[in-house]
């Protein structure tokens, strides 16, 4: 199914939720295409992406019954710039939880990452914006099993003890030289390299690890974060948490 499709169909179903209660899904109306130029001006290199202006015209977002919006508007909004520079903010739970599309620096899209609190966590969600909207109608066709609620009740958890897309600097250097020029701005080697190159979905990293504000940088064109190891305090050590 393309975009609009999948828009159209979950504008008129009548959708059950897990109390068998019936709903359905209350959309916005589309822009203008003096609206959707002067959002354009928010975008990387004043562009926004064919895809997104065709949804963009049909539909700005929606009130949804998992998520507490969706919006296709909301360039800017998630805020932590460490992890992604550019993002639409697809949706989010209203717990501190996000669905972006990471906007390339070219304007184009990217990736739809989804970005949990609790624990803190960043992954692959999906491959483009089309699968994004799927899972969206996946998930309001089949409240109970469907990929967002997996991703969100599970799989963030399995990212969090998982550091297989993690790297000491050190180690990551030595497979990468390429890298040593971004990297040479980052002294000693107390730094951890998450690595989501070839990243699948549901692959990610938690960074959360490292304690608060650790996050550093992202690489300007791959797909690579730089992360400062948090030092121990003193109860930290005595007690091994």
């Amino acid at each position: 199914m393309t975009n609009i499709e999948i828009i159209n169909k979950l504008k008129s179903s009548i959708f059950k939720d897990e109390d068998n209660e019936d709903y359905s899904l209350n959309f916005k109306d589309g822009l203008t295409t003096a609206e959707i130029n002067e959002l354009a001006k928010s975008f990387p290199n004043k562009k926004i992406d064919d895809e997104l202006i065709e949804i963009l015209k049909e539909t700005s977002g929606w009130e949804d019954y998992g998520l507490d919006q969706i919006d296709f508007t909301s360039i800017g909004a998630f805020g932590f710039t460490e992890l992604s520079p550019n993002s639409v903010t697809l949706g989010h739970d209203g717990f501190g939880n996000h669905w972006i599309l990471d906007i390339l620096n070219d304007g184009a899209l990217g990736f739809v990452y989804y970005a949990c609190h609790d624990p803190a966590v960043f992954l692959k969600y999906a491959d483009n914006l089309n699968d994004f909207l799927k899972s969206m109608l996946e998930f309001h066709q089949s409240p109970t099993e469907n990929y967002l609620n997996e991703i969100h009740d599970k799989t963030v958890y399995d990212v969090w003890k998982s550091d297989k897309n993690l790297f000491d600097k050190i180690d990551f250097v030595h497979a990468n030289k390429a890298y040593i020029p971004f990297l040479n701005e980052f002294e000693g080697n107390d730094w951890v390299i998450a690595d989501l190159r070839n990243a699948k979905n549901k692959d990610g990293f938690a960074w959360g690890k490292f304690g608060p504000n650790n996050l550093t940088k992202r690489h300007p064109q791959e797909l690579i974060w730089v992360i400062k190891k948090k030092k121990k305090g003193f109860f930290e050590k005595l007690f091994g948490y």
